[in-house]
């Protein structure tokens, strides 16, 4: 089932469809958790401080709701204070690269792993059965994680958002403020980068390393 026919059926309304109050706004940002929090984890390459960084994000959003025009893009509009504050807090304590992506971030992305939302729920997707992770992960799990780490911020966003979240590229270019052709362009080159790094020791089949749509 599509993800906006769920929606339908479920009662969450698309983006875009915010009335404009708290009410609205907290079902909206429910919808769109995971989704930010994938963006910020990579720009802050650790999995709580994302979190921490989302809902700071919210706070500064509800101060400016009377900003955000109903009609428009609610995961773009908030996907800007959420880059904002992230890039504040890599500023700020200086973590930049130097700090390795929270291994937490991919412990599950294997065939059962949990993925962090806002109610605790939800599922990864493996990274390399549509496009990255093998099925004996337990051998590439450190593999992996250097080479997210090799990628720089805006491509490892573009590879997490699409891969883990499977949004689509026009969403992961409003969310992350670039061309719809730039983020898949980086989703491209980073699942390049990731067959490149993790076939370097051992050979993997054709349907581990495809790349998806």
């Amino acid at each position: 089932m599509m993800r906006s026919e769920a929606n339908r059926q479920a009662g969450v309304p698309e983006p875009g469809q915010v009335g404009g109050g708290t009410a609205d706004f907290a079902v909206e940002f429910k919808a769109s958790f995971r989704a930010l929090w994938l963006s910020a984890v990579g720009i802050v390459h650790d999995a709580a401080l994302a979190e921490d960084v989302v809902q700071e994000a919210a706070v500064v959003a509800l101060g400016k709701l009377d900003e955000y025009r109903p009609g428009t893009n609610f995961l773009a509009w908030m996907g800007q204070m959420v880059r904002y504050v992230a890039l504040n807090r890599v500023r700020k304590e200086q973590k930049r690269r130097a700090r390795p992506l929270d291994p937490e971030v991919l412990e599950a992305a294997s065939s059962a792993g949990r993925h962090p939302s806002a109610n605790g729920e939800g599922t990864y997707h493996g990274l390399l059965s549509r496009g990255e992770l093998p099925e004996d992960q337990d051998l590439f799990d450190d593999r992996v994680l250097r080479a997210l780490n090799e990628l720089g911020e805006v491509p490892r966003a573009c590879l997490l958002l699409r891969t883990l979240e499977d949004l689509a590229y026009s969403q992961i270019a409003r969310l992350l403020g670039i061309p719809e052709g730039t983020a898949m362009s980086h989703v491209h080159r980073a699942r390049r980068h990731l067959r490149e790094r993790l076939g370097a020791g051992r050979a993997v089949s054709p349907d581990q390393v495809r790349t998806g749509s």
